[in-house]
């Protein structure tokens, strides 16, 4: 149960899980949906903690592909203070990011878009953003991600602007 999980065995599953595809040996949980629950019982208990951890699953090639990732990246655009890593992970590593990170990015820009002060976006952010898409339309899991929705919603917010 991971409610009765201390931070350290948290930090440990989800290190587990990046060097070994599991949290738990002997867990016949999804993976994927352990080592999620795992860094959200960490947020509760330790929010710079877990930003922390996801920076490093951000920087680490690990098992599950790109959706844990993703979730990761996810959590450092929405943060208070970790936002400015995440901007400047995006920028760098555009022609890097995959499909679930794609549509996170789109779908956060376009929320933002609604904000009264939202974070600075570095210049050519967005341009990357959109030359990723168009490279990443076609990939089998495109429509299982909902990128085309993000990327449908991003355009239309920020075609206003024009």
């Amino acid at each position: 149960m991971i409610k009765n999980k201390s931070k350290n065995e948290l930090i440990i599953g989800i290190k587990n899980y990046l060097m070994n595809g599991c949290a738990e040996i002997n867990s016949f949980d999804d993976p994927v949906s352990e080592v999620i629950d795992y860094l959200n019982a960490l947020f509760s208990i330790d929010v710079k903690l877990a930003e922390e951890i996801c920076k490093m699953v951000i920087k680490t090639e690990h098992v599950d592909g790109y959706f844990f990732k993703s979730i990761c990246l996810n959590d450092l655009l929405l943060s208070e203070d970790e936002w400015p890593f995440a901007f400047t992970y995006l920028l760098n590593e555009t022609k890097n990011i995959s499909v679930p990170e794609l549509e996170k990015a789109l779908f956060y820009f376009y929320c933002a878009k609604n904000e009264t002060d939202p974070y600075p976006v570095p210049e050519g952010l967005f341009k990357k953003l959109m030359e990723r898409y168009e490279e990443l339309k076609d990939d089998p899991d495109a429509k299982f991600y909902h990128l085309h929705e993000a990327y449908n919603d991003f355009i239309k917010a920020y075609s206003r602007d024009n």
